[in-house]
């Protein structure tokens, strides 16, 4: 009898797996649009004389920082998903994910234009944030602890691939006929579109039981009142500290860089998503199992206090190159920053999950405040973040010209500071 729960048991699961991987393998082609590195290049060129460099400058720090900003609105999914199946959401935003993505193909290259993109980038990104708030409650119901995060790096590795692949198209599109890419747009939301239809499907462990219970159980705590979870839970205070000042050096960099890219250096579009994101993405399956068995046998803080510093060398790699001017180091950059994106997928997605049921009040605590509160800080900081990032390159370059350069060296101090935090918080979490 027991051998037969556990074979049915193993069924379960592979079925849930089968509706997550062709959900996010379709959806993978359509978010790989929404990348900052893809966006920045079409900005960056195709409204090339239509608005001045600081207004074309800004738009593409808007574009690296939407995905991150927009989860400014996190707590708003915790409280719409409330006694509703969390698959029927997720299924109805990434459908809309994908509408958005094909509305971008009818954009113009004029002010206006850019606009319109711009509009439409932010809208989809909250809406993507929406997925990733209630997505994380799903996980968290339908895989236990222990395989929670070779799942997900599988999950990650299929993404990865295809997302790299479709940067890579765009790259090559561009460079061929850049009016083009409009027909990428149309394709892959057309394909992301049946799968985001089929995650309705998928099955979610005691679901009924817990919509039964979110309906019965009234929620008016305050903003203020979830955030006191940083105080009561005075480990995950310290983590959500040393993740922001390290998330706040990673925001800061990348719009600098896809500028100069552009502005400073003979490489083509291609070359430049392939630094940015291509490069990046297509390293994930080949690290990220690494990272899911690190993060499977030890706390998020010990994790952290050895992944942070893949960014950390990415981001001095980077700098050297652009103070150098040597272009291949922009690609070993891109390697070591996709190894460091790799544990990034898994910390981001699963690390507040060692920190539930540990605060002041655990009985009261929902899971998804703390993945609220995490990605609503990272909405701070992607709405700060990138704009600084642009700003101290605009004023450096403009004072001397090719003095963007330097514009790094603040990201890497941010950097470097947050995983110094994270050595030491993994050392006193040791000694707790």
């Amino acid at each position: 009898m027991q051998m037969n729960n556990l074979a049915n048991q193993k069924i379960f699961l592979a079925k849930r797996i089968n509706v997550e991987w062709s959900t996010w393998a379709s959806l993978s082609f359509v978010v790989a649009l929404m990348e900052g590195g893809v966006l920045g290049v079409i900005i960056k060129n195709g409204f090339q004389n239509q608005v001045s460099d600081w207004l074309l400058n800004l738009a593409v720090a808007i574009a690296t920082g939407a995905p991150y900003f927009s989860n400014l609105l996190s707590f708003f999914w915790v409280q719409l998903s409330r006694g509703r199946s969390k698959a029927r959401l997720v299924s109805n935003l990434a459908m809309l994910f994908c509408i958005c993505t094909f509305s971008m193909s009818f954009v113009s290259f004029s002010d206006i234009g850019l606009l319109f993109l711009l509009i439409i980038l932010v809208i989809a990104r909250i809406i993507w944030s929406g997925i990733l708030t209630v997505r994380s409650n799903i996980w968290r119901a339908n895989y236990p602890r222990h395989i929670r995060g070779k799942v997900t790096a599988k999950l990650a590795t299929l993404s990865a691939l295809i997302m790299s692949v479709s940067g890579m198209s765009v790259g090559w599109v561009l460079d061929w006929q850049f009016d083009y890419f409009r027909w990428i747009f149309i394709v892959f939301a057309a394909i992301s579109m049946i799968g985001a239809y089929r995650y309705r499907s998928l099955a979610v462990r005691h679901q009924q039981k817990e919509i039964t219970r979110e309906k019965s159980q009234q929620d008016n705590r305050s903003l203020l009142k979830r955030f006191s979870l940083l105080k009561e839970n005075r480990a995950f205070g310290k983590y959500m500290l040393a993740m922001f000042i390290l998330g706040s050096g990673n925001l800061m960099f990348m719009a600098p860089l896809i500028v100069f890219l552009n502005e400073h250096t003979p490489l083509e579009q291609l070359q430049q998503i392939l630094i940015t994101t291509a490069i990046p993405l297509a390293l994930i399956p080949f690290a990220v199992r690494w990272w899911a068995r690190l993060l499977d046998g030890n706390h998020i803080f010990h994790f952290r206090s050895i992944h942070s510093w893949g960014f950390v060398s990415a981001l001095a790699i980077f700098l050297i190159a652009q103070l150098s001017g040597i272009s291949e180091l922009y690609f070993i950059g891109s390697i070591v920053y996709g190894i460091a994106i790799s544990g990034g997928v898994i910390g981001w997605n699963l690390g507040h999950n060692d920190f539930v049921g540990k605060g002041g009040s655990a009985k009261q605590e929902n899971p998804m405040d703390y993945m609220a509160i995490h990605v609503t800080l990272t909405g701070i900081r992607g709405l700060i973040m990138p704009l600084v990032g642009i700003a101290l390159y605009q004023w450096l370059d403009t004072t001397i010209p090719g003095n963007g350069k330097y514009a790094l060296i603040l990201p890497l101090t941010m950097t470097s500071l947050g995983a110094v935090l994270f050595v030491i918080f993994n050392r006193q979490n040791l000694d707790d």
